[in-house]
Order: structure tokens, then sequence, then C-alpha cells
């Protein structure tokens, strides 16, 4: 399934400009250091800003994206722009930089948001916020508290009003504090659209990393959302998360059919007291799943997502990290039939993936699925990339194997 036809990246992190036509299954090889995360991420950014920046397993920007927000945009440039050409649709992600104030063209979005902002709602605004606040907020705490028990007795409505005008001055020394501070910041602002129609701008600054309301201010067209998913060796979700959401979509089967064919002493997984266990052949007793050791979970992990996704986008970087070379061919399977209901992007320093799958396309007659995007740092530190097919992947392994190795 092809539904990202074309990617172009623009000063984005070490990828000055890139661009390069897609298909169902997109591999991406190249010694480390050039780009292969980047193209990983901006992809998940701009499809994720469909549905609230994040994905199906509820991973959010803050686990994509490093905390150094200047250093997402190229060699000190203020901007990066990121386009998905999709069948019918364009999606354009712009990542704006400011060290401090806010760009004009984002100005009437942030200053319509600083204007309304209350550091009353600083929970859901996560951690970060809280303690450069906590002196405010605790006094407010303490000010309701008295409030509520004066109310309880009989207080002169004098006092009572006293008290509320106390606490009217300290929420407005407050908001006027922190939205200052917010004016003052380090910001990054990604703004998102849709066919040239904006859909969100997400803000992310040392003490606010969330979305601006857009509602107001435009006339945001309607989304078709994209499902998508991000495995990643920096992303660390439970295996458990992900074998309760199969159980309720009622997919598990599927997954363990092919296991079973590729692992011949598999049979089967339960969840025991809230523990998964590895039902073995030849064996009276399941065993925990922890016995099994990093690379079979890291099988079974990745063989569990590519489930979850129907006409969307599953994005791996580099799956064979901690996995035994036999469970390749097992994960190769699975992206090879699953890319008939979803589009994968991976990138991966596995020669044996690569053979795996090349492999079992040709045999199937499904060669033309596949292209592999190959990538080097030139002198300068420019990234060059070339685009092979898979039938001409296939006759120049070696010069691959040499772009995995970078030698």
């Amino acid at each position: 399934m092809d539904i990202i036809k074309e990617v172009k990246i623009k000063n984005y992190k070490g990828l000055e400009e890139i661009q390069f036509p897609c298909r169902s299954i997109n591999i991406i090889v190249g010694p480390n250091n050039t780009g292969k995360s980047s193209i990983l991420e901006s992809i998940w950014m701009a499809i994720s800003s469909l549905n609230n920046s994040e994905d199906i397993l509820g991973t959010r920007l803050s686990d994509i994206v490093e905390d150094n927000i200047k250093y997402l945009i190229y060699q000190g440039k203020q901007e990066s722009r990121i386009e998905l050409e999709l069948e019918n649709d364009k999606i354009t992600l712009d990542l704006l930089y400011s060290e401090k104030d806010y760009p004009s063209k984002i100005a009437d979005f942030f200053l319509n948001f600083i204007e309304n902002i209350q550091i009353t709602d600083a929970p859901e605004y996560g951690s970060d916020f809280l303690p450069r606040f906590e002196k405010n907020l605790n006094r407010l705490r303490r000010d309701l508290w008295v409030l509520k028990t004066r109310s309880k007795k009989e207080e002169s409505k004098e006092e009572l009003n006293k008290l509320l005008e106390g606490m009217s001055k300290t929420l407005e020394s407050a908001n006027k504090e922190f939205r200052n501070e917010l004016i003052k910041s380090e910001k990054l602002f990604l703004v998102s659209e849709l066919n040239n129609n904006l859909i969100a701008v997400h803000l992310k600054t040392s003490i606010f990393n969330g979305e601006i309301p857009v509602s107001a201010m435009e006339e945001i067209p309607d989304i078709q959302k994209i499902p998508l998913l991000f495995s990643s060796p920096k992303i660390n979700k439970d295996i458990s998360e992900i074998y309760n959401k199969l159980v309720s979509m009622k997919k598990l089967g599927e997954v363990f059919d092919i296991l079973k064919r590729r692992i011949p002493y598999f049979e089967d997984i339960r969840e025991v007291d809230g523990e998964l266990n590895v039902l073995l052949e030849n064996l009276k007793k399941p065993l925990p799943l922890s016995f099994m050791g990093d690379g079979f979970e890291a099988l079974l992990k990745l063989s569990f997502m590519a489930p979850l996704i129907k006409d969307g986008i599953i994005l791996f970087e580099e799956p064979e990290v901690s996995m035994h070379p036999g469970y390749l061919d097992v994960l190769s399977e699975e992206i090879l039939s699953s890319s008939e209901h979803c589009q994968f992007f991976v990138s991966t320093h596995s020669l044996e993936l690569i053979e795996y799958l090349l492999k079992k396309a040709d045999k199937r007659g499904k060669m033309d699925s596949i292209n592999i995007l190959k990538l080097r740092r030139l002198e300068g530190g420019y990234i060059d990339r070339e685009i092979c097919t898979a039938i001409e992947a296939k006759e120049e392994m070696e010069t691959i194997k040499t772009d995995l190795r970078g030698f």
C-alpha cells in the first residue's frame, strides 16, 4: 500500500535537503549520522500532526524529538519544512525556531494563546511547568484551604471578600509571570497544513509542550486521520500493552500463525497474573517471557505491532537491535505480508534483513513494492542519496553492504 507517494525534507537536523519517491516498503540504509533516524522522525511528525502529535500506542512528540530544540533545525537556520505527497493530498509541516519572542507568521495564534492561558491550567501542560511556579501555586492552594475553612464558620463578608481579593491578585501575578516567561523562552513552533489549510500548531518550550488552539483563528478542514506507529530502540513500550491491544482488536491469532510457521518450537503466549508466558513444544509448563531473552521479546514487539495498523504507516528504526539473526526471517515475512494493508519505512544496518525481504519479495512477485534509499555523507557534510529498486538492489548487494558498514 502506497499512502505516501513522495517525501521532501529541508533543513531538518543534518538534512539540508532530501527528496525521494516512496513505495509500500521503503528501506533506508547508510552509515551512522547520515540522517536515517531524521527521515523517520520527519515522517512521524508530519503524519501525527493529524492526530494531536501522537500515534496509536500513545507515543508523543516529546518521545520522538530531543529537548534541545535549536538543533532540530539545520545548522543554525530558523525554519525547516517537511512535505508529504499523498494520493490526493499534501501534508506540510513547518518547524519555526525562535530564541525569544515569536516568528511573525505565527504571531496571531501565539498572542491569542498567551492572552488566554492561565496558570491554573498547569496540570495539563505537564511536570516541566510546575517547579518554576511552585511558590505561586502553593500560595493559591493555601488561600483556597483558608477560604474553605472560613466559609464554614461565621466569618464576616468583608473578611471573605478581602481573602478573595488577595487570591485574585496572587493569581493575576502568577498568570503574568507565566505569560512573560513563555514570551521570553526559546521556542519551536510546528505548523501543520493539509492542502495549504492550517490544521494544527504545536508549541515546544522548556515550560510548555502541547497544542495551541487554532479553531478560533482558522476554519479547520475535515481531516482523514492516518493510523501511525513508530518502533525505535529509543522508545520503550511495554509489550503487555501491545499484547492487550491486539487481544481487544481480535488480531492475536494472525500473529501467532506466522510465528508458529517460522519458529517450530513456538506454540502460544498467554497472560497469567499480568505477566506474559510463552508455551513451547516439549515443555510441560509455560516460561515467563523474560526467560526467552531480549531477541525473542524484540521479535514479538515488532510482530505484534504490524497487525495494529490498517491503511496506515509503520516506522521501524533499526528493528534488528537485540534480535537474533534467525528471527529476521520471521520479521521480513511480517513486513512483506503487512505491506498489503500498510506502508513501511525501515532504517537498518542489517544486510540479512534486506536479503530476506528481497528473497521473499522475488518469490512472491512483489519486487516492485520495495524501494531502497542509500544515504552517504560527502565532504563538507552534505548527505547524498541514491534510490534503488529491489531488482537493482538485488544486483548490488555488495555495494549496499558497503553502504551499511560505512566503508
